[in-house]
């Protein structure tokens, strides 16, 4: 009996490793998609984003992720995540941006909503109004998140009217 439970004990741990090598490749293959893509493809991620929006006062736009930014993985304080990030298509992707730090392997995921200043008006405080959705962000991540956002309200280079727009719902 002893050596049956052994030998399930060896051949749980083998399936365990077998499997982390599968994820890891499977997230790999987040790289590069936009955000409307993710929803529409992955499963995990839809259902993870769902759940952080869920009973939120966000813009319509939200919902679908319409028009984005490729996901890239990035590494955080030597964690390896999914950085995808969305823009308000009505405003030219000028004003509201929503960061998504994603953690496939713990089915987690870190929302940054951000209202980016604008540089050209003295006192504009919209950055205020900025927030978190899904759980409090590590401090690693929040800052990473803010210096994203920060660096892209100011970089002509990533002009979101360059991006294709997501198809159409039918």
């Amino acid at each position: 009996m002893k050596i049956r439970s052994l030998l399930s004990t060896v051949l749980f741990a083998v399936s365990a490793v077998a499997l982390v090598p599968a994820a890891a490749a499977s997230a790999e293959a987040l790289v590069g998609l936009p955000p409307s893509k993710l929803l529409k493809s992955d499963q995990t991620f839809t259902s993870t984003y769902r759940a952080i929006i869920k009973g939120q006062d966000l813009p319509e736009w939200t919902e679908r992720l319409s028009v984005g930014f490729p996901t890239e993985a990035v590494e955080i304080a030597g964690q390896r995540l999914f950085l995808t990030s969305a823009c308000n298509p009505d405003t030219g992707c000028d004003d509201e941006r929503f960061y998504l730090l994603y953690d496939p392997a713990a089915r987690s995921m870190i929302g940054f909503f951000f209202l980016s200043p604008a540089l050209d008006t003295s006192g504009d405080h919209r950055m205020a109004f900025s927030r978190w959705l899904g759980k409090l962000p590590k401090q690693e991540h929040s800052a990473f998140l803010m210096e994203r956002a920060m660096r892209d309200s100011q970089n002509p280079e990533r002009d979101p009217a360059r991006l294709p727009r997501a198809e159409p719902e039918k």
